[in-house]
């Protein structure tokens, strides 16, 4: 019988699972979207690391649900949830003017398995 682990032991072992990954982005890309990383702050946590691993890291629906242990559905509905907020943290962000500027989030980039 297998014991269910921790939560961190579950993150720890999904990372190395998963590799490491791409290197950061240009310092002046991440400044011109801290409006983006602070709407993802405001997400839930599962709903946001489903986000930062598909849009960010590059990883496939199938390798996340994988390193997660949850079923690729699950994963699709997290994404679909957390960019449907996202839109409309940033439409409503006075400092925006009614702009969403969601760039790579308003079409997935990244293949579907």
């Amino acid at each position: 019988m297998r014991l269910c682990p921790s939560w961190a032991s579950r993150r720890r072992y999904a990372a190395r699972r998963m590799g490491r990954p791409a290197p950061p982005s240009d310092p002046g890309a991440l400044a011109e979207r801290s409006d983006l990383f602070n709407a993802l702050r405001k997400l839930p946590a599962k709903q946001a690391a489903a986000i930062v691993l598909r849009h960010h890291h590059g990883y496939t629906n199938r390798q996340i649900a994988a390193a997660l242990d949850i079923p690729e559905r699950t994963v699709a509905s997290r994404l679909a949830t957390a960019k449907e907020r996202l839109r409309r943290l940033l439409r409503d962000d006075p400092r925006r003017g009614g702009q969403a500027g969601m760039g790579t989030l308003a079409e997935d980039s990244v293949p579907t398995d």
